[in-house]
């Protein structure tokens, strides 16, 4: 058991060794804002501003729903949709932001991927009266920046290489699991191995003290 242990620790950790670095590294940048800002710094950009906390959710008016059952909020959405598919012919999702006015531009987010691929996405504002476009952002309009910081993103769940990424990733989890097991296992045995030498060498200590009296 010790010598099967030792070796799924190993041969698990050399080939987890990269993977979980990436995820690991995505991980730091996702989660701490100062990692964040170190990606834009290192594109050479500034980071953007931090976010305020919202002190208190802002409250709808009255007249909020009565306001979305407005029909002319969806006056031509139809129209907007399908000159939104031409854009992108590739496309596998499209999702709408309805506009708070009716003569507010139209977003898309157009996705060729399965949802998790930044680098496939992207968005298009569309005027309301005229369809023409008021705004076409493909990933690669985007700053050095936000594409490092989106592709991070979704490098912590594999997803940006899509089921590839994500079955990798699914099977280095799986693997790190292996790895604390086999870790306190190994560790555990050394630690009884460690007490039983002392209770030995204790043994022997009392042994030749008492045949020294």
């Amino acid at each position: 058991t010790k010598a099967r242990h030792f070796n799924w620790h190993n041969v698990i950790g050399f080939w987890s060794a990269a993977p979980l670095f990436v995820v690991v590294l995505s991980g730091v940048v996702i989660s701490y804002t100062w990692a964040s800002n170190l990606v834009y710094r290192a594109a050479g950009e500034e980071p953007p501003p931090a976010q305020r906390p919202q002190q208190q959710p802002q409250q709808q008016p009255a007249n909020a729903g009565e306001a979305m059952q407005d029909p002319a909020l969806y006056e031509g959405l139809g129209r907007l949709l399908e000159r939104a598919e031409r854009q992108e012919p590739g496309w596998r999702i499209i999702t709408l932001q309805l506009p708070t006015k009716p003569d507010a531009p139209v977003t898309f987010a157009l996705d060729r991927g399965d949802g998790g691929q930044p680098h496939l996405r992207s968005t298009l504002a569309l005027d309301r009266s005229t369809g023409e476009v008021a705004r076409w952002e493909p990933f690669a309009s985007l700053t050095t920046g936000r594409r490092l910081r989106s592709i991070l993103r979704f490098a912590h769940t594999g997803e940006v290489l899509g089921l590839v990424g994500q079955t990798v990733a699914g099977l280095v989890t799986l693997g790190g699991a292996f790895l604390v097991y086999t870790g306190l296992s190994l560790a555990l045995r050394r630690l009884f191995a460690w007490v039983a030498r002392r209770r030995r060498v204790a043994g022997v200590a009392a042994e030749a003290g008492a045949a020294g009296d």
